[in-house]
């Protein structure tokens, strides 16, 4: 199925675009997805986006058609669903 992925805030400046097109299966887990992103985009998107273990960053939020995700939780994806990825902001 067909998902879109939209880059908010720094991840939109370290993907070099604002959005992007995904062929996921329905199955696909969340962490799945977000490395299917992260290796179809630059080295830097890939760094904010996973660890060294390959898995989601804490610092990472994700949104489902605007509703923040517990990234635990099983997704339930249609065919054109929305996937915002965003940081954290935190000032001083």
């Amino acid at each position: 199925m067909l998902i879109q992925i939209r880059f908010d805030t720094q991840v939109r400046k370290l993907a070099g675009c604002n959005r992007m097109s995904l062929e996921v299966d329905d199955s696909a887990s969340l962490e799945q997805i977000i490395r299917q992103v992260a290796d179809q985009g630059t080295a830097q998107l890939r760094e904010s986006l996973l660890d060294a273990q390959q898995t989601i960053r804490s610092s990472i939020l994700v949104f489902l058609d605007d509703d923040l995700l517990d990234k635990d939780k099983r997704l339930k994806l249609h065919e054109g669903s929305e996937l915002t990825l965003s940081t954290l902001i935190s000032g001083g």
